[in-house]
């Protein structure tokens, strides 16, 4: 239970982080990126790539950004398999979640689906074994994976990914579920069942059924970040880059225009 609390709080915290960026609220420690020149990081400072990758983002550059994730990947897995046991910030679950899922999203938009595929199947042998990750962060790896297979022609393998989540997938939400009966003070709801459903639904059946549910959980719980975060998975992976900028945007807006206590 301590386990899932702090992996779920950890996930909250980095949806959140990524709606602030849409406000272009930066540490201001993030080096700068001005044209093709950029401020060279510390040898080995997986944090800096990691804010350069951000910044670029919200530029929509999606060149640099692909390429300051790949440093930020090499970097962090480097220092992982150099301290295993104490990696610091960047465990696998981090690294997974916070720089490598968006960096295959960002390849596959780019039509670069072999280097994507490589990244989703990396993802999927260092989830195995990682304590901290949970069936959300797997599934949503093995989904978005079965997607990228069913546009290459291979669709055993994809059919066998979606079924092996599309009875599961609900049950994501039961922690968040839990937390907002239980918790004191009640924190904000970030996840529910039927967005786990559509997630499902927009990478294994009907992609439209699956935005129109999504589209309904954003009416039904105005700031929940999860809707807004999944159609800006959707839409980067599709390559519609544009689309969701505007849609992580939206989140940004919902989120601060909403109070605390109606994000129930």
């Amino acid at each position: 239970m301590k386990d899932r609390r702090i992996r779920s709080m950890a996930k909250y915290a980095a949806l959140a982080s990524c709606v602030v960026f849409g406000t272009n609220v930066l540490p201001q420690a993030a080096p700068a990126v001005t044209g093709s020149a950029v401020e060279p990081c510390r040898l080995g400072s997986i944090t800096c790539w990691s804010q350069l990758a951000d910044k670029a983002h919200q530029a929509s550059d999606i060149d640099k950004e692909s390429q300051f994730r790949q440093v930020v990947s090499q970097l962090a897995w480097d220092n992982w398999e150099r301290h295993p046991k104490s990696p610091g910030r960047w465990n696998r679950w981090a690294i997974v979640y916070e720089n490598d899922l968006p960096l295959a999203r960002l390849l596959e938009g780019t039509h670069l689906w072999l280097e994507a595929e490589a990244i989703y199947r990396h993802n999927q042998s260092m989830l195995e074994h990682e304590r901290l990750a949970g069936n959300d962060i797997k599934s949503e790896n093995d989904l978005e994976l079965a997607h990228l297979l069913t546009k290459e022609g291979k669709q055993p393998e994809a059919k066998a990914l979606c079924g092996t989540w599309k009875n599961r997938v609900k049950h994501n939400a039961d922690f968040a579920l839990y937390a907002l009966k239980y918790d004191v003070p009640t924190p904000p709801l970030y996840d529910t069942p039927e967005v786990e459903v559509a997630v499902w639904k927009l990478e294994c059946e009907r992609p439209e059924d699956g935005l129109s549910l999504l589209e309904e959980q954003i009416y039904a719980h105005p700031g929940m970040l999860a809707p807004f975060a999944a159609m800006v998975n959707y839409y980067t992976s599709e390559g519609n880059f544009r689309i969701a900028l505007t849609i992580e945007k939206n989140g940004t807006s919902a989120l601060l225009s909403t109070p605390n206590e109606a994000r129930k």
